[in-house]
């Protein structure tokens, strides 16, 4: 639920006129369906878009999303005498879980008129039957839904190692040890528009990740809320291994790139190494960035042995809820879950 959610502490007792007078239904998603919600969700925004713009982001999440037919619903609305006053979208996505494809959800947008903030709660829970068997993501909480988000036993991943590596000369220079190159027959691409497989995971057969598609690839870099650049390393027939994505952002006034989601289908990181070692001595591959901010879980060591400036941690806020039956399960996480850029 992306942090722009406009929900405030939630009161104990509730007026009895607000809940005689309000329902929580299924969103019917219908062309009129979106023509009724969108320019509430232009006044309910903190940084408004426009009808345009939320135009596109819902056709983004529910008409060319790859995993749009696999998990068919769209979310609730809250109405008080009929006018909508309240709503929390449901964004398809899918898993790999223990190897197996697993539909699954992602939750966004959650926001409350003030006068019914009292009804939040409820909204929340017509999650819980749904979580008994699917898992479903958070990773744009504000703090008063996070806090809700514990109290319903969701599993929190609070932090990120961040490692800053210098870009160019500057890079070249710095480094404390020469880069990988990428092996033979295997070459470098911008464009997710050139993989048409993905190796198979080392990973996915034993835990929980992101179930990885070329068409997923070619939508996510597509979102509309933010610009997406992928880096990914394919074979001559257009099998991908490992890929990075990035976005622009400034570091205490220096441009620089986010690494938001890796991926390998490698047993080492080695051929991820190589795409940040393309993109140090070729900056130029991107734009005129200087630093670029490798992201990672704990847990997740693709970073541990970079040439890295400097290294911090960050706090994030993943949320994920997932069905009892899976939770002994490692997951790997990224930053690019959720409804960020989405």
């Amino acid at each position: 639920m992306e942090a722009t959610i406009a929900l405030g502490a939630i009161p104990n007792v509730a007026p009895p006129c607000v809940v005689k007078t309000t329902q929580i239904e299924d969103f019917q998603d219908t062309a009129e369906a979106r023509e009724e919600l969108i320019p509430w969700l232009m006044d309910s925004d903190q940084e408004p878009l426009t009808h345009t713009q939320w135009k596109q982001r819902l056709a983004h999440w529910w008409d060319v999303n790859p995993f749009a037919d696999m998990a068919p619903r769209r979310g609730w609305t809250l109405r008080h005498q009929g006018r909508i006053v309240g709503f929390m979208a449901l964004i398809p996505t899918c898993y790999a879980i223990e190897g197996r494809a697993a539909p699954s959800y992602i939750a966004s947008t959650w926001r409350v008129d003030e006068p019914h903030r009292n009804r939040s709660l409820p909204m929340l829970m017509k999650l819980r039957p749904i979580s008994a068997t699917t898992l479903i993501s958070d990773t744009t909480a504000i703090p008063d839904v996070q806090l809700l988000l514990k109290r319903s036993n969701w599993i929190s991943c609070p932090n990120i190692q961040r490692h800053f590596v210098a870009m160019g000369m500057p890079g070249r220079i710095l480094q404390r040890r020469s880069w990988p190159e990428l092996s033979p027959g295997v070459s470098l691409t911008r464009d997710p528009r050139d993989v048409f497989s993905v190796s198979s995971p080392c990973s996915s057969s034993t835990g929980i990740e992101k179930l990885i598609t070329p068409d997923y690839l070619r939508w996510f870099a597509a979102g509309t809320m933010r610009r997406h650049e992928f880096v990914g390393a394919i074979d001559s027939s257009g099998c991908l291994t490992s890929y990075l994505f990035l976005t622009p952002k400034r570091v205490r006034g220096i441009p620089a790139w986010m690494e938001i989601d890796h991926f390998t289908t490698h047993r080492t990181p080695q051929e991820l190494h190589a795409l940040v070692g393309a993109l140090v001595r070729e900056p130029t591959l991107l734009g005129r960035e200087r630093l670029l901010s490798l992201a990672a879980f704990p847990g997740d060591t693709a970073w541990d042995d970079t040439p890295s400036l400097h290294q911090r941690r960050e706090h994030v806020w993943h949320f994920f809820s997932i069905p009892e039956a899976y939770r002994s399960l490692a997951k790997r996480t990224v930053m690019a879950e959720g409804d960020l850029g989405l």
